[in-house]
């Protein structure tokens, strides 16, 4: 599962073809083999900003579509306050996943003013066995205010060992999974601007919980935690 708020670095990457969403994952994701669905909560702070995020997600599966939605909550101190939602709907093959997603916030300075934000995003993902391209671009529009971003990602993605690099115009995140039988320890690093994040995800039977640490030298600490379950198909009665 993704980490909500735009100041958390996810350690699995953003473009990832798989996962429950967060703000800044593509919409571009297909559901895990023999899945039906997922659902799951997460939850990250920077102590030092009193800033924190909360969120909740699910996905579900309808043949070769998926339907996600995740919503967040964000405060900082007594100065600032975000409610987040998201819509995602992605088509999968067996060589490509192409998806579309729009959210709007609501950003508010309690005592002063709040407004609107939409936000739309598109990706597509191209794979090849374990090795997989991808891109994806998302454009905020409040009033006359437009701002796009993009991404652009190279992964393999193998049974036990995982790798990618991703590319924002700005900085470039590199990182690795090893995959144990209940373990799982997922790493990213952020140049030139130097980040790190780390996480350990324990898994038992259908559920995942995972926890997190971050660094953006020279600005901030977060942590953070997930707790979800997956759905199988042939659970369903």
């Amino acid at each position: 599962m993704d980490f909500p708020g735009e100041f958390v670095q996810n350690p699995g990457g953003s473009l990832a073809l798989s996962g429950l969403p967060g703000y800044r994952s593509s919409p571009a994701r297909r559901l895990g083999e023999g899945e039906f669905g997922g659902f799951g909560l997460a939850y990250a702070q920077v102590p030092d900003a009193s800033l924190q995020v909360a969120s909740a997600a699910g996905e579900m599966g309808l043949g070769l579509f998926r339907m996600a939605f995740f919503s967040s909550y964000t405060e900082m101190d007594t100065l600032y306050r975000q409610v987040y939602s998201e819509l995602q709907t992605s088509v999968a093959h067996s060589w490509f996943v192409g998806g579309l997603g729009y959210g709007v916030s609501v950003d508010i300075l309690p005592g002063q003013e709040n407004w609107t934000c939409n936000r739309y995003k598109a990706g597509l993902a191209l794979m090849k066995s374990s090795l997989s391209v991808s891109g994806m671009v998302a454009l905020v529009n409040q009033g006359d205010y437009f701002d796009m971003d993009y991404g652009v990602a190279l992964r393999f993605d193998g049974a036990r060992f995982g790798a990618f690099a991703e590319y924002d115009g700005e900085s470039f995140d590199v990182g690795n999974y090893l995959k144990f039988a209940h373990l799982s320890v997922i790493s990213a690093y952020r140049f030139p601007e130097f980040a790190i994040s780390v996480s350990l995800v324990l898994s038992v039977g259908n559920w995942s919980l995972s926890g997190a640490y971050g660094n953006a030298y020279p600005i901030w600490d977060w942590f953070g935690f997930t707790a979800s379950k997956s759905i199988r198909k042939k659970t369903i009665l």
